[in-house]
């Protein structure tokens, strides 16, 4: 069981070389758990694994992706793919309670598909589960899940693009968005926001002797994004101030924003860089470059 990922399915089982017997006894002493016919495991209701099996299908979409590590927008319900009649699903907790009389359905949002291929497998394949979000969420949502699947590697981009063309309303349209080198969602949240304005922005740029800034507006607005936990690091944090002067030093115009700005208060960070653009504050202009800092970066 261990071997198998703490979940496994019954043929799995007995390829494995376990007998019908040794299942029997092994659920009798509580060695293992049966979570509905022929799934079992050694987890506990923590693995979201095994509540989507109790439902009646299996791990899919923002669930399955978070599990992975997949920088997603904050999505509390458990995503199930499943193929049977919403009449036969069931309580992530408990077999013996239909799902629609479970007084938080809600919180668990499904996938029907005619058919789940890989039966035996106690969680959809990543290409699916990009798939599934690219219909599930709003499209800002689901770049920010395919450009962290990218910059991860769990993805590439033609797996990718297989998985969004392969829906029955394609979904390739989506893939001029995506982009690999952003390092978190909300460097593409603030991409997309952004080029919605006909604003160029680059991801990830190299400052030579600096590093790497997480998003670069036209040739000289360098905007940080800090994460919920920045300031938790003394050291992190003043280090990134020493960055900072080294740009302002070099003629860059630096804005940081933390984590709350971007997912609560985006529209006055938007109009904050927005009032920069318009002033082509972003743009070398002949003053810099009679000053030598108009340098572009790698």
């Amino acid at each position: 069981m261990r071997k198998l990922g703490g979940v496994a399915h019954r043929s799995r089982l007995r390829g494995s070389g376990v007998t019908p017997k040794e299942l029997e006894i092994a659920t009798r002493a509580g060695t293992v758990k049966r979570i509905r016919a022929g799934w079992y495991c050694l987890s506990d209701d923590n693995d979201e694994r095994v509540r989507a099996l109790r439902v009646g299908g299996r791990l899919s979409c923002v669930s399955l992706l978070r599990r992975y590590g997949v920088w997603t927008m904050p999505d509390a319900r458990l995503h199930v793919a499943v193929s049977v009649p919403r009449s036969r699903l069931r309580s992530p907790h408990d077999r013996e309670v239909a799902l629609s009389d479970w007084s938080r359905q809600a919180s668990v949002a499904t996938h029907w598909r005619t058919k789940l291929l890989w039966p035996a497998e106690p969680a959809d394949l990543l290409d699916d589960a990009a798939a599934c979000a690219a219909t599930c969420l709003s499209r800002a949502h689901a770049i920010v899940a395919f450009d962290s699947l990218l910059n991860s590697q769990l993805l590439s981009l033609d797996r990718l693009r297989a998985a969004l063309t392969g829906l029955p309303d394609s979904h390739a349209w989506m893939m001029p968005l995506v982009d690999a080198g952003c390092g978190s969602g909300l460097e593409t949240l603030v991409r997309l926001h952004l080029r919605s304005h006909n604003v160029r922005v680059r991801s990830q740029v190299h400052m030579p002797g600096i590093g790497w800034i997480d998003l670069l507006i036209g040739d000289r607005l360098v905007v940080e994004l800090d994460s919920r936990t920045h300031h938790d690091n003394p050291t992190a944090y003043e280090r990134d101030r020493a960055r900072d002067l080294a740009l302002i030093e070099r003629g860059y115009v630096v804005v940081r924003v933390t984590y709350r700005r971007v997912m609560t208060d985006w529209p006055a960070v938007e109009r904050a860089l927005l009032a920069i653009v318009r002033r082509h504050e972003h743009r070398w202009q002949s003053v810099h470059r009679a000053a030598g800092v108009a340098v572009l970066p790698e």
